[in-house]
């Protein structure tokens, strides 16, 4: 007799299974400690992601060579992100805690080998293909880089260099959506941070040993050896802990094809932020040169609070969430009611994150560009372009890191139908407001629309939920009652700071001590006046720290 899945539920119980509050389960920790470990491995990764832009900017400035690497890495990210980072591991951990729930953890590892196999045979395909029409891809992604031959088969040479990372991330992907089911979220948030070590050492290298145009073939197979190092440091954990996925072809396990199915629409709902970037950088391929570097210095500012911080309250509750999804649905009365708690939560660790970081990064956006990357071919000019795309970003990076909570909401429910729709209205707004915008505002116009298209998508899915247990309207509405003004006030007292004391033309030390200094007052500050106002918002990370 099988289930409403079409598969066999166990007869009987699994002792495989994980009891409630053991290491596996998700009461065992915290949605505050697990996004706290998450943070930290990403803060380090985002740290040494900055020291790569840093050498990026210093040995290649911001024009051709640069334009032509950000684009030839998108290509092969934007099917990353399309196919596996986002959208497997929002199909694949509630399909695997299902299969886990009902059949136990031998056939979750059936299902996670047939993955495996199904996965690299796609993306093998996908890699052939992209290597051989890697020109027309730069050309429909860049159209504007056809009126450069040089420019156009730089970007092309590289783009068939790095297109193998695509296969390696893809599995490592997988290995991601393991490790979070049995609650493992540390080494799977460091994996990234070997990346940006390879790619580091292949620019210092390459810097010293070949000419500027030869060292940016060294970064992209950087990218290439730092995918494959992302896989394999993930996998003694998963062979330590017994959960190595068994390979099976995919007619072996049901749930595959399950997968697959959500995958589809979950690999447009989640990727929904980068296909708007990507959107900027194909208009801003017909602006000057630049455009699209300052873009994507802009976007890694604006990522660095949004990956270290939202990104991790929300790969945080996403497992916790499918997990008590999948036992209600075994009518074990731990279903969507019980989400409710959870989502709240970090709801209002997101609201009071995301927005000190916006009015942070808003009000320090010029002096921000000038430490980090304002050196060698990189110049004022570009420090302050720069800034000003990191203004409009930042006006969206709370709307970044709802939409991507909200998201994981519905795919915990196995709903990816409803994120689609609302990313399809997202994605027509954003290139309506970027073809509008452009003219009058140039580059700052494209990251202003992006902003706003995710302000919309983050709209619908919250008018989404609203009358069901999930909707946290009321809690996040009194958050941000009291946490908006405060960090309206800690961004305006930064502004005026900076603009009265701000040390400039003296030595780069004193100025990135002086910005740091900005940076842990405004942080003091903010935590000061949100416990006065607020108590219940710090105690969120008192209660973790009593925990750790």
């Amino acid at each position: 007799m099988t289930d409403d899945t079409g598969e066999h539920p166990p007869k009987e119980p699994d002792s495989s299974r994980s009891p409630p509050n053991s290491p596996r389960s998700p009461e065992g920790k915290s949605i505050v400690r697990v996004a706290g470990s998450i943070g930290a491995a990403t803060f380090l990764s985002r740290v040494l992601g900055f020291v790569r832009d840093v050498l990026i900017a210093r040995f290649f400035g911001a024009a051709l060579l640069t334009d032509a690497f950000f684009v030839a890495f998108a290509i092969p990210s934007m099917f990353r992100r399309l196919l596996t980072e986002g959208a497997l591991t929002s199909a694949f951990i509630p399909v695997y805690s299902d299969v886990r729930a009902q059949q136990g953890e031998r056939s979750a590892r059936l299902f996670s080998g047939a993955m495996t196999v199904s996965l690299a045979a796609l993306l093998a395909v996908l890699c052939l293909l992209g290597i051989y029409f890697a020109r027309p891809l730069v050309v429909a992604l860049a159209p504007g880089f056809a009126g450069s031959v040089e420019k156009l088969e730089l970007t092309a040479r590289l783009t068939r260099v790095m297109f193998p990372f695509l296969f390696f991330i893809g599995l490592s992907a997988i290995a991601v959506g393991v490790l979070n089911s049995a609650r493992h979220f540390f080494v799977p948030a460091l994996a990234p941070v070997v990346q940006n070590i390879v790619m580091i050492a292949a620019l210092l290298v390459a810097g010293g040993l070949v000419e500027t145009n030869e060292a940016v073939i060294w970064l992209a197979w950087g990218v290439v050896a730092g995918g494959a190092l992302q896989l394999l440091v993930q996998l003694p954990l998963i062979s330590k802990l017994g959960i190595s996925p068994i390979p099976a072809l995919p007619w072996r396990a049901p749930s595959v094809g399950r997968c697959l199915t959500l995958m589809g629409p979950a690999a447009f709902g989640m990727a929904i932020l980068q296909i708007n970037v990507l959107i900027d950088r194909w208009l801003a391929s017909f602006l000057a040169d630049g455009s699209i570097s300052y873009l994507y210095y802009a976007n890694r500012l604006v990522q660095f609070p949004h990956g270290i911080l939202s990104l991790a309250v929300a790969a945080a509750a996403f497992p916790l969430l499918a997990d008590r999804e999948a036992r209600g649905r075994l009518g074990k009365g731990e279903g969507q009611a019980s989400a409710r708690s959870p989502l709240a939560e970090a709801g209002r660790l997101t609201l009071f994150i995301t927005l000190p970081a916006a009015f942070g990064l808003i009000a320090l956006a010029r002096p921000i560009m000038e430490v980090l990357f304002e050196r060698g071919a990189f110049v004022a000019a570009d420090s302050s372009a720069s800034a000003a795309a990191l203004r409009a970003y930042a006006l969206g990076l709370v709307f970044f890191g709802f939409v991507r909570l909200m998201t994981a909401v519905y795919h915990s429910r196995l709903d990816t139908k409803t994120p689609v729709r609302c990313a399809n209205w997202s994605v027509l707004a954003n290139v309506a407001g970027s073809v509008a915008l452009m003219f009058p505002f140039g580059f700052v116009g494209l990251a202003l629309a992006t902003s706003l298209a995710s302000a919309l998508n983050a709209w619908l899915l919250f008018a989404g939920l609203r009358g069901t247990e999930d909707w946290p309207g009321g809690e996040l509405a009194r958050s941000t009652k009291f946490l908006l003004p405060v960090s309206a006030a800690m961004g305006a007292g930064l502004y005026l700071l900076n603009g009265v004391f701000w040390p400039a033309g003296a030595d780069i030390w004193v100025r990135a001590g002086f910005l740091s200094l900005e940076v842990i007052g405004g942080a003091a500050a903010y935590l000061l006046v949100s416990w006065l106002v607020m108590p219940d918002s710090v105690a969120l990370w008192r209660s973790a720290l009593r925990r750790a």
